[in-house]
């Protein structure tokens, strides 16, 4: 035996009343690591498009690719009324030019039957002067009808002139009414990429966890082992005082054999 330490052992151990809750615990944290992973949600995990949105994505699909028939027509009237097509020929003007050129012709046989008249009742009708009295007439009338013909013509020409001038000012904004039908495609386009993507999300959701559940499950095993209470052996060396050795030695020495025997347990006490 050697005098120079002593070592001791303590065990520590649980509560014998918590004891049986851990063991428990442990066991049911190996069972459900051997059950393997929790499954994943079998079913859809995103709401997909409703049968109304997909009939509205393929009818807004459909009227964006076909355009609208008002568009059409309206930038057909603007080009030809910016290319000046009716700027001659309008078909409304002998309409118009009509009842001018007729009052102007009832005006023109009053004036003949009126130089007629006064011609044979002064008795020089067919002379020089009912002639000239005729040709005044006729040029009256030829006068009247250049007129009305040159004023409609005008009028017509200056408004159609106005409306192209107009027409000009409103082109980009019909030439913009195309871009709109697109813009209504690519937004119904969007729309369904965006269901697609939420699709393509979830099934990446399921692969991940998928990879990762036996990892995942692995490490709550783990943290259930680890975080159980515990119990442990702890050692404890602690130095020997040989001058107390002595002494205790001395006094058991003394009690067999006086004071030789003093002092040979104290000798063999300083080595104990």
């Amino acid at each position: 035996m050697s005098g120079g330490s002593k070592t001791q052992t303590s065990v520590t151990q649980l509560d014998p009343t918590v004891k049986p809750f851990v063991e428990y615990g442990l066991q049911e944290s190996k069972r459900l690591y051997q059950q393997g992973a929790p499954g994943y949600y079998p079913g859809q995990t995103y709401i997909g498009p409703s049968q109304q949105t997909q009939q509205a994505l393929q009818a807004t699909q459909m009227r964006a690719m076909m355009g609208s028939p008002l568009t059409g027509a309206a930038q057909s009237q603007a080009y030809k009324t910016v290319s000046g097509d009716y700027l001659s020929g309008n078909p409304f003007f002998q309409g118009a030019f009509q009842p001018a050129a007729k009052a102007a012709q009832t005006s023109f046989f009053d004036a003949m039957q009126q130089v007629g008249s006064k011609a044979s009742s002064s008795g020089r009708y067919g002379s020089g002067a009912m002639g000239q009295l005729q040709d005044r007439a006729s040029g009256q009338f030829a006068t009247t009808l250049a007129d009305t013909a040159g004023k409609l013509a005008y009028e017509n020409y200056a408004q159609e002139r106005a409306r192209q001038q107009a027409m000009i000012g409103a082109a980009p904004s019909l030439a913009e009414a195309d871009y709109a039908d697109i813009d209504r495609l690519a937004r119904a386009g969007q729309l369904g990429e965006q269901y697609a993507q939420q699709a393509l999300q979830a099934d990446i959701d399921r692969y991940n966890y998928l990879q990762n559940a036996p990892q995942a499950q692995l490490q709550q095993y783990l943290s259930a082992a680890y975080g159980s209470p515990q119990g442990g052996t702890s050692t404890i060396t602690t130095p020997r005082n040989p001058l107390a050795g002595a002494l205790g030695g001395a006094a058991t020495g003394g009690s067999i054999g006086g004071v030789p025997g003093a002092i040979i347990g104290g000798l063999l006490g300083g080595f104990l």
